[in-house]
């Protein structure tokens, strides 16, 4: 928005830093002198990818999510390494997680999964033109256990829990948007 009033951050201290995000502690002030004390998981950015086959089927993959306690049934998805382009690593977690590649490849959305926590922007890929990557295929973290499913945008509609991939097949029913 336009008028948007700056919002001060008043102090802001690490309480964590790991390999893939770190948890700040902040305090800020809101233009009305509203003070809000926070803590922030701070996430460099993530992409997803709606790999869509010939047949119109969005390429998945089953995998256990411990902190949902549940396998989950996902469009492909990772962080985006720090200074990677966000298409090199959509493309790159498609064939990891996957095994295909594709031809034809264009930007959905850009989302915040988690906004009221988390500072990760995610940014929602359509793949288009799959083929098996074969032997040259890059192999997938050695800590996934992955189970690749196809499905219809309206059967993830209709059976699968995980946000990204809820917003990647309801978008695809619905047709071309702006971003």
């Amino acid at each position: 928005m336009e008028n948007e009033k700056r919002v001060e951050v008043v102090a802001c201290e690490t309480v964590y830093s790991g390999s893939i995000f770190r948890v700040q502690r902040e305090h800020v002030r809101l233009p009305s002198g509203l003070e809000q004390r926070l803590e922030v998981v701070r996430h460099d950015g993530a992409v997803a990818v709606a790999a869509l086959d010939e047949e119109g089927r969005l390429l998945l993959v089953r995998q256990y999510r411990h902190p949902a306690g549940e396998w989950l049934v996902e469009v492909p998805a990772g962080r985006v390494e720090p200074g990677e382009p966000e298409l090199d690593a959509a493309r790159r977690e498609l064939e990891e997680e996957t095994g295909y590649r594709a031809e034809s490849w264009s930007l959905l959305r850009r989302f915040w999964p988690a906004p009221g926590f988390c500072s990760e922007r995610m940014s929602l890929f359509l793949a288009r033109g799959l083929t098996p990557a074969g032997a040259q295929r890059r192999p997938h973290d050695p800590d996934e256990e992955l189970e690749l499913l196809r499905w219809t945008p309206a059967e993830v509609l209709a059976r699968a829990t995980d946000a990204k991939t809820l917003l990647a097949a309801s978008g695809l029913l619905r047709g071309p948007s702006g971003p």
